[in-house]
């Protein structure tokens, strides 16, 4: 297996895709091994369902495949992996296969990752039925609450939906963001906090004065 060393251990996603430009198809395997599960995640918070945020995932590694030749590496790996991720959750023709429709009590298939059969989750809908009335109000309160979270995320017009993911989830600095969406800090900035206030706004009926601590948790979390 290729290994990053000396300096390249600052970067080695960055490491592995020069090895890959250089010849050695291992190193494309490795980076598709260490980068593939943020890749899913990434895709599955943006309101794919398993299924097709693997097929995303697998036409964003294509895209990196294809790249080689053209890769230089003037930013970090991940800045240039999330371009492509971008520019995939951009095009109209891919998110019409994977958007799901937002409404309340959508994205349970996000929450029941590997749950579906395919047909919508219906096989397994009594088990979860039965589970759900198993657990205490207010813990089935949070978990609806969460659903109610991810179907806002996802229903966010680009690239307010990737700033918001990339800074609460992949932990990017506004300065990384910018660099990955090729806009200035002030607009990342304006991009997050128009972002918070959308969902904050389709979450309203949710977050009354009888929220509590779920209404601080999900103001904190955005």
């Amino acid at each position: 297996m290729p290994q990053a060393t000396g300096d390249d251990c600052a970067d080695p996603g960055q490491a592995w895709m020069l090895a890959f430009q250089r010849g050695d198809d291992a190193a494309f395997t490795v980076l598709v091994r260490h980068y593939g599960s943020r890749v899913i995640a990434f895709f599955r918070r943006a309101g794919a369902d398993p299924s097709a945020a693997e097929d995303l995932a697998q036409e964003a590694f294509l895209r990196v495949a294809r790249a080689r030749d053209r890769y230089e590496p003037t930013a970090k790996f991940t800045t240039w992996l999330h371009r492509i991720l971008y520019r995939i959750a951009l095009n109209d023709a891919t998110r019409n296969r994977w958007r799901r429709s937002i409404g309340i009590g959508a994205g349970r298939g996000e929450i029941d990752a590997g749950g579906s059969d395919g047909s919508g989750g219906s096989r397994d809908l009594p088990e979860r039925v039965a589970a759900a009335d198993s657990l205490p109000v207010h813990e089935l309160a949070q978990a609806e609450l969460r659903e109610q979270v991810r179907s806002a995320v996802a229903a966010l017009p680009e690239p307010q939906r990737t700033a918001l993911l990339l800074h609460r989830f992949e932990e990017r600095s506004c300065e990384e963001i910018a660099e990955t969406l090729g806009l200035t800090v002030p607009a990342v900035k304006s991009l997050l906090f128009r972002a918070r206030d959308n969902v904050r706004r389709r979450l309203a009926p949710l977050l009354g004065d009888d929220a509590g601590g779920d209404r601080d948790e999900v103001r904190h979390g955005l």
